[in-house]
């Protein structure tokens, strides 16, 4: 029968097939937006203006090893075949008693990092991102040697957090 109502089978076929090619023509890309030609990047070790002693290789070991795990570049060692470079300076570390017990002895520390942050493009020589004041802290028990490791190594993970999101997010 000519103009007749389709049945709510082909109906619900119909309403099916439209929104699947509404959906696929709506593709998100979820690609870097850094410079087509920032391929690859080098992290030369950071300068440590504090006295903690190694900051500045854990801080730059840990960020090397959080963007190869982000996979956005490439990282290089040498800074003279790279595209860019991360050029950071740790500007401030402190360490602290956060909280006391009821005997007023210290119950937790609080680490505090201050780093300042360049991401320099090599082949435009033009600074992409820069912050004067990447910062971050954690608290750990006074318990011994083991929670002032852990606690450190939450405080870098957080600083190197910061540092990805502002170069390879920030776009």
């Amino acid at each position: 029968m000519c103009g007749s109502v389709p049945d709510r089978k082909t109906a619900a076929r119909f309403v099916t097939i439209l929104l699947l090619a509404m959906l696929s023509s709506c593709a998100y890309s979820f690609s870097s937006g850094l410079p087509s030609h920032i391929k690859s990047v080098a992290v030369p070790l950071f300068t440590n203006e504090t006295n903690e002693f190694g900051i500045a290789e854990e801080v730059s070991d840990r960020l090397v090893s959080a963007l190869v795990r982000d996979g956005t570049l490439r990282v290089v060692a040498d800074e003279s075949e790279a595209s860019s470079v991360i050029l950071g300076t740790i500007r401030v570390y402190t360490e602290e008693p956060f909280s006391y017990n009821s005997n007023e002895e210290v119950d937790q520390y609080i680490i505090r990092i201050t780093t300042e942050v360049r991401f320099h493009d090599r082949v435009k020589d033009e600074v992409l991102w820069e912050s004067s004041r990447v910062f971050a802290s954690a608290t750990y028990p006074n318990e011994g040697p083991a929670e002032r490791t852990t606690g450190l190594g939450e405080v870098i993970d957080l600083v190197v957090e910061e540092i990805l999101n502002g170069i390879v997010a920030g776009w």
